[in-house]
């Protein structure tokens, strides 16, 4: 995996713009992503029922895209599939290459999070399910040896200490997590207290065992934009408005110690890309605007150090 950009075009739902129908902006803003330096891409057989990688593959045709990019896919299995699951690996990744127009991916994903028990979270697969013989990860470690994907990776919003069992069995290549201003403990021990979602400093354990980290919800789902929230938030079981509308309060918060001249999105990326542990930031750009303004962001750098200090510690203060 390489990356001429450390910013990659996200096309899940929030942003609407993959899972949508205007095509001639599809094409626009992932020509303004692609002409910018933006090398890789992130989609799902699950954003949109397919819709994404749809659109997606008719944008690499029309623009001639294919052999420029990067692509990112994920595979979500439900219980009844475990017992059988390399049937069901290989028929999603099958469909989804299908639907890409591509002969194979660079990086496949399980799409389910990783708990002691299945179910625990929303499409949650039980730790044993993934790693025993014959499970998840052998399966999808065979659709690798076929050559329909060239690495695996895992999606860490589960439990942290499941997902660090993973990272610790050698068998993955990359992992994509929730990293942002109002919950940056995919980076950083918690203090006693912390009332948020856990993360477990997965960041520090994937790269000690030279796993790639991808940042995802780097925006909080919009909540650090001060958007209204996405028609997906209104309905996913997964971040769901509930966290939203909280986020959006805390965000609000944070937004006082900002310098002049600097709004929130520009705090939120640069936030990101200040971890020395985070390979790529993928964003959920809908126009070619969003995407200038993203590279922009990324033009200027981490964030200085005084800042960066100031954020965390606000970030860490106790919920109200």
């Amino acid at each position: 995996m390489r990356f001429r950009s450390r910013i990659g075009f996200g096309a899940g739902p929030v942003s609407g713009l993959m899972t949508g129908a205007d095509i001639l902006l599809q094409e626009r803003t992932l020509a303004a992503a692609v002409e910018g330096g933006v090398d890789w891409i992130d989609t799902a057989a699950g954003y949109g029922g397919g819709q994404s990688e749809s659109s997606l593959g008719h944008c690499l045709s029309t623009l001639g895209f294919r052999g420029r990019v990067q692509i990112a896919t994920k595979v979500r299995l439900m219980p009844d599939q475990l017992p059988r699951p390399f049937a069901a690996v290989r028929h999603s990744v099958e469909s989804s290459l299908q639907r890409l127009g591509i002969p194979s991916c660079d990086l496949l994903y399980l799409h389910n999070a990783v708990t002691q028990e299945t179910g625990e979270q929303p499409a949650s697969l039980a730790l044993h399910e993934v790693l025993r013989t014959e499970g998840v990860l052998a399966a999808m470690e065979k659709v690798r040896e076929e050559g329909l994907t060239h690495a695996l990776a895992i999606t860490a919003t589960g439990d942290a200490e499941c997902d660090r069992e993973i990272i610790l069995s050698g068998r993955i290549q990359a992992m994509q997590i929730p990293y942002n201003l109002l919950n940056p403990s995919a980076g950083a021990k918690m203090p006693a207290g912390w009332q948020g979602t856990n993360y477990g400093d997965l960041i520090g354990t994937a790269v000690r065992e030279g796993v790639r980290v991808f940042a995802i919800r780097v925006l909080a789902g919009g909540a650090l934009a001060l958007r209204p929230p996405s028609a997906h938030t209104l309905t996913t079981p997964y971040f769901p408005l509930t966290l939203y509308q909280e986020d959006r309060e805390r965000a609000l918060h944070l937004r006082s110690i900002l310098p002049d001249g600097m709004d929130l999105p520009e705090a939120a990326v640069r936030f990101a890309l200040s971890h020395p542990g985070i390979d790529c930031v993928l964003l959920g750009m809908g126009t070619p605007q969003e995407v200038e303004q993203a590279l922009h962001y990324q033009s200027l750098g981490p964030l200085p150090a005084d800042l960066l200090r100031a954020l965390t510690t606000r970030s860490l203060e106790k919920r109200p």
